[in-house]
């Protein structure tokens, strides 16, 4: 019991956003105890029960789970109080402000540009008509064909052990020719009006249409080779065309379709992509308007004197910028910045001037934050929501990381040693030999069929003729799947294990006769190097699970903690995970 209430504790220390959710529980809610003034509620440890998956039968001592998950409960209240405190002190802290503030800023500027710029804009059919008729050169379709063609490569020469280029470029010559006939041939079947998807499937060597007619498709000019090109757009519709050289080979082609250059139809997925165009060009002119608005009316105060100085000789912490009296840009910024800055804009002295104009830029960040607070966007429960999230994100961080012991890492010494002091328990294969065997009354007879298997009978199948029993039990009990020396004694297993995989023994008396036997594998037990990271990360949580306790200790100590004993001794475990219903007590 004891192991058991310790799993529940440890697992109870875990981190889980499930733990404080709504309880289906329909009981009224209690207060069982409180942490420094924090509740711990019936909901809360009916959660933590169904989080657990925690079944109650009639064997369970229920009071001695009641303590246990209330210990664990009470650990995660107090961490929940150093995760607050953390919290409001990470206020402090310029450079997670910066980054919280970043974080929260993106999101209203998304709900500002949604409300204040989007949703401002209309486009309707009249403007989508006007645009489609005062340019029509952007819903120009091109001129295109439709075609299919053959193809017959060139055959590479071989030319291998060949000094003389004359001899060479004779080889290439006939190779060349020899494919030109044969285009030249076919182009005569096709003219004559034979099958063309046959030919083609026939001859063709492109292997990406040969099996669909050596369909190419739609295409305008420019997306052939020249030389395919030319001659495809110069052929009528229906007409066959070649052989024309490329650098593929010889093409014979048959223009199957040709398109003029026109105008698009203005159906509705045009209308749709115009609409959308039309809108994403106002949402920037918007944009920029409602930007350039605030520059207009903004307030720069500049440090010249810090920004006449080399950013090197200058603490990152000084101010460089204040925005509308209100915000404060600070010297480390321009050190973060200004060197992309300059190669950006091509820059080769970090003149004031130049500072100026990128301070500038960055305060339209702050500019935008104040036009969102004005307007009321950080008030809302989507930006409240990104503010509470990223700060108890890095609460918990905090959090996490004090309670782990950070600097230790596991010696080779203590891997092997731990190895070595958990070897029978834990890395010794409990069951390494993987038996098949056949029982016997008779030794003699059984040495007939050990013969017989070695000789090549199948194993399996004088199983299923000689194993005592019904055929259904000879089926199952051949194979013993792995054993251990336990299942079938010392004397068996350690005749087995003196075989090879796949050898098979002489007759073994056991109290159930003689055994013929194969051994069908063998697994080894654990070697270190197979198990040293997994030991490491043991190791490394053994001695962050010492850290946390110590941590824990200490703040219960500090801490105020009062348990209701009555309604803790009244409390009743969801009937959802009863094996058996349970009689109220108290």
């Amino acid at each position: 019991m004891k192991k058991f209430v310790l799993a529940i504790i440890v697992a109870g220390l875990y981190f889980t956003s499930c733990i404080f959710g709504p309880s289906r529980s329909v009981k009224e809610t209690r207060i069982l105890a409180r942490v420094d003034g924090k509740a711990v509620t019936t909901d809360e440890l009916d959660s933590l029960v169904r989080e657990l998956g925690i079944t109650i039968t009639d064997t369970t001592d229920t009071e001695s789970l009641k303590l246990a998950l209330l210990d664990s409960l009470i650990d995660l209240k107090l961490i929940e109080i150093r995760r607050d405190s953390i919290a409001i002190e990470l206020g402090n802290d310029r450079d997670f402000v910066e980054k919280r503030n970043s974080e929260v800023a993106n999101t209203v500027f998304r709900l500002m540009f949604d409300h204040e710029i989007s949703a401002k804009i209309k486009i309707d059919s009249t403007q989508i008509d006007s645009f489609y008729k005062e340019n029509p050169d952007k819903f120009v379709l091109p001129e295109q064909i439709k075609a299919s063609h053959i193809l017959v490569k060139v055959p590479k020469p071989d030319t291998a052990g060949v000094s003389s280029e004359k001899v060479k470029m004779k080889i290439v010559q006939e190779n060349e020719e020899e494919a030109l006939q044969r285009a030249e041939a076919i182009l005569v079947k096709a003219k004559a009006g034979e099958d063309w998807d046959s030919l083609v499937v026939k001859y063709s060597q492109d292997n990406s249409n040969n099996q669909k007619g050596g369909d190419l498709g739609y295409f305008g000019h420019g997306r052939m080779v020249a030389e395919f090109d030319s001659a495809a757009f110069a052929a009528d519709v229906g007409e066959i065309v070649g052989p024309i050289r490329t650098k593929f080979g010889y093409h014979i082609i048959r223009v199957e379709d040709h398109k003029q250059e026109s105008i698009q139809e203005l159906n509705d997925s045009l209308r749709n992509n115009i609409k959308g165009m039309l809108f994403r060009d106002k949402e920037k002119e918007r944009a920029d308007q409602f930007v350039d608005s605030l520059k207009a009316l903004a307030k720069y105060t500049f440090n010249d004197e810090a920004l006449a100085q080399p950013d090197s000789l200058l603490d990152p912490g000084l101010w460089v910028m204040v925005v509308n009296d209100i915000d404060t840009v600070f010297e480390k910024r321009v050190q973060e910045l200004f060197p992309k800055y300059m190669r950006f804009k091509k820059i080769t002295e970090p003149t004031t001037e130049a500072k100026r104009e990128m301070l500038m830029e960055i305060a339209v960040t702050y500019l935008l934050r104040a036009a969102g607070k004005e307007l009321g966007y950080y008030d809302t429960p989507e930006a409240k929501k990104v503010f509470d999230d990223f700060t108890y994100r890095q609460a918990e961080l905090e959090v996490g990381r004090m309670m782990r012991d950070l600097e230790y890492q596991p010696t080779e010494e203590e891997i092997e040693k731990y190895y070595n002091e958990h070897f029978e328990e834990l890395y010794k294969e409990k069951r390494p030999l993987q038996v098949q065997h056949i029982i016997f009354e008779d030794s003699a007879f059984a040495a007939i069929i050990r013969d017989s298997i070695v000789a090549g009978a199948d194993f399996k199948e004088m199983a299923l003729r000689y194993y005592p029993g019904e055929p259904e039990i000879r089926e199952v009990a051949y194979d013993l799947g792995y054993i251990s020396e336990q299942d079938m004694g010392p004397d068996f297993f350690n005749r087995v294990n003196e075989l090879e995989v796949g050898e098979i023994s002489t007759p073994i008396k056991t109290k159930w006769g003689y055994h013929i036997t194969k051994l069908v594998n063998r697994r080894a037990d654990k070697k270190l190097n197979q198990v040293k990271p997994g030991i490491r990360r043991h190791l490394v949580e053994l001695a962050d699970a010492k850290v946390k306790k110590l941590l824990l200790d200490k703040w219960r100590n500090s801490a105020l903690i009062s348990i209701d004993q009555k309604w803790l001794k009244k409390y009743r475990f969801p009937e959802d995970i009863q094996s058996v219903r349970i009689t109220p007590e108290g």
